[in-house]
């Protein structure tokens, strides 16, 4: 009789463990589908952050200025007059100059 007991016991163990596994393999799955999904929006996120104010310039401003008679030159000569930016620029070069 102890034998049969002992049976059913290790027998329910191991169902429990069998559940137990197949959860953790479903939890598995959806963490691996979030990091994947997360790393993809990561690339998109980057790619927008860099490609955007490029984008921005070329199909935006870019027609603005030649319909205006000006070049991205004049609109830096211009940005230099903002205070501090011309001290920014040349401490960036100076940054650039010492590598």
């Amino acid at each position: 009789m102890e034998s049969d007991s002992s049976h059913q016991e290790i027998k329910e163990l191991l169902q429990r463990n069998t559940e137990l596994v197949q959860e953790n393999n479903r939890l598995l799955k959806k963490i691996y589908r979030n990091e994947i999904l997360g790393i993809w929006l990561k690339v998109i996120w980057f790619v927008l952050i860099v490609g955007l104010p490029f984008a921005l310039y070329f199909y935006v401003l870019e027609p603005y200025f030649t319909a205006m008679g000006s070049s991205y030159e004049l609109f830096s000569a211009g940005m230099q007059e903002i205070p501090g930016w011309k001290q920014f620029i040349e401490t960036v070069e100076a940054v650039k100059a010492g590598r």
